[in-house]
């Protein structure tokens, strides 16, 4: 895999991959030992990032299921929201700072599901030693302890 990283600050990495029919997909590596492919491009990486809670709406997805990741995302952005009201303000000003789009939920959830489950075979990241990391997909479909509140 060609690419281009970026750590971000939890000692995760995002990896722009060699170019496949004019788009460089984006893959994602855990410093917990997941990760996969997020988006097919640059452009709709940043729009979910920007968007949505994606770690925590794959983490928990109930192992990739994308109504259960459709659940967790509207509880992730209450909570989201509780703790900071602003933030639709602060995702508009950020897209519009990077000339994207403000992409609703629902949809930045499906696009997050359908490049998450295409990671294998050709997205499977790896260790050095060729150990593959854990699949995007958390086998939970809510916190374990006290649900979602």
């Amino acid at each position: 895999m060609h690419r281009w990283s970026r750590y971000e600050s939890a000692g995760g990495a995002y990896f722009l991959c060699a170019e496949e029919g004019g788009r460089r997909p984006v893959v994602f590596a855990s410093s917990e030992g997941e990760g996969g492919l997020i988006a097919g491009d640059l452009a709709d990486a940043l729009e979910i990032i920007i968007g949505l809670e994606w770690r925590d709406c794959l983490g928990f997805s109930g192992g990739g299921d994308v109504e259960v990741m459709q659940i967790s995302a509207q509880h992730l952005e209450r909570y989201l929201a509780r703790s900071n009201p602003e933030i639709a303000e602060e995702r508009t000003h950020v897209a519009a700072a990077l000339s994207l789009r403000v992409v609703p939920v629902a949809d930045l959830v499906i696009r997050l599901w359908e490049a998450a489950s295409r990671t294998e075979p050709d997205y499977v990241v790896t260790t050095e030693d060729r150990e593959a990391y854990d699949p995007p997909f958390g086998e939970y479909s809510e916190p374990r302890h006290g649900g979602w509140r």
